[in-house]
């Protein structure tokens, strides 16, 4: 065998044993675990809030609110008038992600030079609970979710887009959420026939700007249990 064979020989075989190693080493579990050590940096934070509501058949303001957030699930808004915040989209914590849910990846995408992972969820069995599935996509160069669907029941789909922001020059956390709401109602159903079309929305969006935040200040435990004596 020449050198030139021999050459050839050891560097396919290099690469077919490197890259399903590679592939095998990368799972959902510890991608997510990824995403979790990204964000456990993050003890706790305040922010400004401005949101904007496009619903059909519905009029909100333009929305201006303070959000506090605490480690591990404490979360407060505070607003001079009355707010209309998906607070399941706001309060999303990467941390809970493997405590909720059995998660799996579905491969990898490549969009303009960054790779980002789909990840299929689905809620971990509880008596009484209804199982349902979501799905994630995560970047990987800074270990983030860019985007969610949620098929929460027949006929309704979330899709929420996730921008980010180095925050301190070391903490990433969102710079903009779209949240875009489809209902397609079956109209032979029940709900069909007892609410009127013409007065339930059927689809929106809703996007929420950030700014001003402030990062692992200390924030008491007494904030949070002001908020939930008032409710």
């Amino acid at each position: 065998m020449t050198m030139k064979k021999i050459f050839i020989y050891f560097f396919l075989l290099v690469a077919v044993n490197y890259i399903p190693l590679q592939a095998q080493s990368l799972t959902a579990e510890k991608i997510l675990q990824n995403v979790k050590a990204n964000f456990d940096a993050i003890k706790d934070y305040t922010a400004m809030l401005t949101g904007k509501v496009n619903m059909e058949r519905l009029k909100v303001p333009q929305m201006n609110v303070k959000i506090y957030f605490k480690q591990p699930n404490k979360f407060k808004t505070e607003s001079k008038g009355t707010t209309f915040l998906p607070k399941n989209i706001l309060d999303i914590n990467p941390g809970d992600l493997l405590d909720k849910f059995d998660a799996s990846l579905l491969g990898q995408e490549e969009i303009e030079g960054k790779t980002f992972f789909k990840i299929r969820l689905v809620t971990k069995t509880a008596k009484g609970k209804q199982v349902r599935e979501s799905f994630i996509w995560v970047e990987e160069s800074r270990w983030t979710i860019t985007k969610l669907e949620a098929y929460p029941s027949e006929g309704r789909k979330i899709e929420v887009l996730i921008e980010s922001m180095v925050v301190e020059k070391k903490y990433i956390l969102p710079e903009k959420i779209t949240a875009k709401f489809d209902f397609e109602q079956n109209t032979d159903s029940l709900a069909e026939k007892i609410y009127s079309p013409n007065r339930m929305p059927k689809r929106g969006m809703v996007e929420l700007i950030y700014s001003d935040y402030h990062v692992n200040t200390g924030l008491s435990d007494e904030i949070f249990e002001q908020s939930a004596k008032k409710k």
